[in-house]
Formats: structure tokens, C-alpha cells, sequence
């Protein structure tokens, strides 16, 4: 153990003393969070694209001895497509577990932390924050849109020589940083589909069903009077992709509106694993240059072994990565525990708004799709957009730190 280093530390009181904080931060700033995310990337990207199991290795070779298996087949049995849907759901989890990081590590080093107290911790701020997530959220948001928020922010993701030597490249990774920020709010907090609840819901007991066999898609080509619909239908250039990769759903109790109840709700988000991930970098890139800067800050005047500055961050922003591409959709599977109206319907959710959608359970209708080589059997939910399109309900931007409802 190296000589500088504390195993142990004594408690002297309810509160840390200054030599206590200053040693669980020593600590605390020499870790590695970027390479931890960069290694959970291409972890992922190394196993969606491997196919195959790993059967070889320390990790493997203890595991099978601490089972007394002498072949992991045995009790490894799984295929390709749930390897892919295990890609899939833990792409998603760690996009969010980058958010709330991101988003935690702001609050400490904007909110948080006491300027002049000695005894100040920025693992313990950290550890000590709002345990409510969109409580947190709220007060970040709250925090970076105000004046004194957007004019300092550049002093928690730059080196302080880009004030003194200003540069083109220092206000575009500015820029792109406090996009990235507002985006991990925006996922902390949005509600017209939880997108937060999904991490949690995969966290805690599993409660999600995540599948690779659902296509839906707008067409606006009715069926034959055979039953039968053409293929072009629902891959020409006319159609509207919802659902073309992996899915996750979960069920969702939202809070309360208008002081009622509201009914459970059947959520379903489209994953794609590569833009997750990308975002999972873009997040974690804005958090490496956060915690660098506040370590710096800790160890000044004294040497340590820092984690590095992340290349500057650039781009994308994440209305350059995403656009307007479809999150989810959400519908209703009960009706309001207390009766009355229903106050959330059923609607689909891209990065830019809420669309609402009626869905025509009483006209379902199977269909063959066809083409000259083959016949493919499906079943079709008459479902329209209003208007035909999505649209914004509320005008709020994509990187826009503010609640994200309905009107």
C-alpha cells in the first residue's frame, strides 16, 4: 500500500474534520471514471459483436471452479438473440447510469459544495445528494439556466487558461458540454415516457420484457380487400418507422396529475445500441472533463496521480446525434383507479415532443404482407398520429434543462 495512502479512518465526531474530507477526496479524485465508461463501451461493442462465448480466461476458469462446472454450456444456455437483447438493455443502462452521473457531479461542484468550508467533501456531497432523482434534476436545471449557472459553467468543463487564451475550439466543446449537460437532465427528468424509470425498472428486479421480433410502422396504405398489403407498404420510402430494432417495455405508475390518480401504463422504448452507446460516450466525455477540473482544484500546489483530460469534446451535440428520432410509446392498461377521465393517453415520444395516438382497438385487423418471393403474416393495429405526424406538444428543446410534460 502506498505510504500516502488511508485504509482506515477514524471517526472523530458527527462531522469530518478537515483532514478527513481532504483524505477521502485524495482518494476520491484519483479515480478513473472515464476509463471506466470507455471499458464498459467497448465491453459491449466486443460482445455484440463476438457472438460467441468467452470461455477462456482467469474470470472464466474461477468461475466454473467455484461452481465445481467443468463446461459453462451447461448452465450458460443462451442464443444469439439474447445476447443481443442483453447488448441492448445494458446500453440503456449504462446511458442512464452516465446521466445521473453526469448530473450528480454537477450538482456537487455547482451546488453543493460550500465555498470556504474546510471540512467540504466532495465525495460526500456527492454520496449525501438528493436521493430523488428528479429532485435532483430540478435543482440542476434550476441551477445551469441561471445567469450566474450559464456564466460559470465554463469554469467546471474548461482548464482556466481557456480564459486566459480564448480559443475557437474551447467555445464549441463549451457549447457541446452544456448540451450534453441539459440532455442528462432532460433524461432525469422527462415524463411523457419515464425514461429514468426504465434504468430503474432494469436495476431493480429485472421488471422489463426487451424483444427483437416487433417491427410497427406507419403506413398510410390501407389493406386489399384480400387481406393482403404489399411489402413496399411498410418499407417504402411512404413509410414511418417506429420500431425497427430491439425493444424494452415496463410498466409505469406516473404521479399524479390534476390531483388524481393515474392509471398503469405500458411504456415501450426502441433501443439502438450504437447511439446509446455513443451518447453513453458524449455523457461520460462531459463527466471526465467535470471531474477533472475539480480535481485539479483538490490536489493544487500538491502532486498526485490525476485521471487525464478528455480530448475536447466537439461533437456531436445531442440533436446532432439524435435529431428527432422516436424514444418510445406509452398507453394505458388499466383506467384511473378513482374513475374520472383519463388525463394521459396513449402517444408516442421523440426527442423533440409528445405525440398523442388513437388507437382503434375495435377495428384490429391481421394482414398478409406480400411481395413477389415470399408472404410474411402480421398483425396491424390501426394507429394514426395526430395529424398525421409527430408533433411538439410542448416547445421545449431538446437540451432545454426543463421539465418535459404535457400541455
Amino acid at each position: 500500500m502506498k505510504e500516502d495512502s488511508k485504509m482506515f479512518i477514524k471517526a472523530e465526531g458527527p462531522q469530518l474534520t478537515p483532514d478527513q474530507a481532504r483524505d477521502l477526496d485524495d482518494a476520491y479524485f484519483t479515480s478513473r471514471p472515464l476509463e471506466y465508461y470507455s471499458a464498459r463501451i467497448a465491453s459491449l461493442i466486443a460482445v455484440a459483436e463476438s457472438g460467441e462465448r468467452n470461455r477462456s480466461g482467469d474470470v472464466g476458469a474461477a468461475f466454473l471452479a467455484a461452481l465445481e462446472i467443468d463446461d459453462e454450456a451447461k448452465i450458460l444456455d443462451f442464443d444469439g438473440s439474447d445476447r443481443r437483447l442483453q447488448v441492448a438493455t445494458d446500453s440503456l443502462a449504462v446511458r442512464q447510469h452516465a446521466a445521473e452521473a453526469l448530473v450528480r457531479l454537477y450538482h456537487s461542484v455547482a451546488i453543493g459544495r460550500v465555498p470556504g468550508d474546510t471540512a467540504a467533501c466532495m465525495w460526500v456531497a456527492i454520496s449525501d445528494g438528493p436521493v430523488a432523482v428528479r429532485e435532483l434534476a430540478n435543482q440542476a436545471a434550476e441551477r445551469l439556466a441561471s445567469d450566474d449557472g450559464r456564466q460559470t459553467f465554463w469554469t467546471l468543463v474548461l482548464p482556466s487558461e481557456a480564459g486566459e487564451k480564448p480559443a475557437p475550439e474551447n467555445d464549441v466543446a463549451l457549447n457541446v458540454m452544456g448540451a450534453w449537460l441539459q440532455y442528462a437532465i432532460l433524461l432525469l427528468q422527462r415524463d411523457d415516457v419515464s425514461v429514468n424509470v426504465a434504468g430503474n425498472k432494469i436495476k431493480h428486479g429485472l421488471a422489463v420484457r426487451s424483444r427483437d421480433d416487433v417491427r410497427l410502422v406507419f403506413t398510410k396504405q390501407p389493406p386489399s380487400s384480400d387481406g393482403t398489403m404489399p411489402l413496399s407498404a411498410v418499407s417504402g420510402p411512404g413509410a414511418i418507422d417506429i420500431f425497427s430494432s430491439e425493444t424494452l417495455s415496463y410498466l409505469v405508475r406516473p404521479s399524479r396529475q390534476n390531483g388524481r390518480k393515474q392509471p398503469l401504463e405500458l411504456t415501450t422504448l426502441s433501443l439502438v445500441p450504437a447511439m446509446l452507446l455513443a451518447e453513453t460516450w458524449m455523457l461520460a466525455a462531459t463527466h471526465a472533463a467535470m471531474f477533472y477540473i475539480a480535481a485539479t482544484q483538490h490536489f493544487a500546489g500538491r502532486k498526485a496521480s490525476l485521471p487525464k483530460y478528455p480530448s475536447l469534446p466537439l461533437g456531436p451535440t445531442p440533436q446532432q446525434l439524435l435529431g428527432d428520432s422516436v424514444i418510445g410509446m406509452r398507453f394505458p392498461v388499466t383506467t384511473p383507479p378513482n374513475g374520472g377521465p383519463v388525463d394521459r393517453f396513449a402517444g408516442l415520444a421523440s426527442q423533440l415532443g409528445f405525440a398523442s395516438l388513437e388507437i382503434d382497438f375495435e377495428n384490429k385487423t391481421s394482414v398478409e404482407l406480400v411481395n413477389d418471393t415470399h408472404t410474411i403474416e402480421s398483425e396491424k393495429h390501426t394507429a394514426s398520429p395526430d395529424e398525421g405526424k409527430l408533433s411538439v406538444s410542448d416547445d421545449v428543446p431538446i437540451a432545454e434543462p426543463t421539465k418535459h410534460s404535457e400541455s
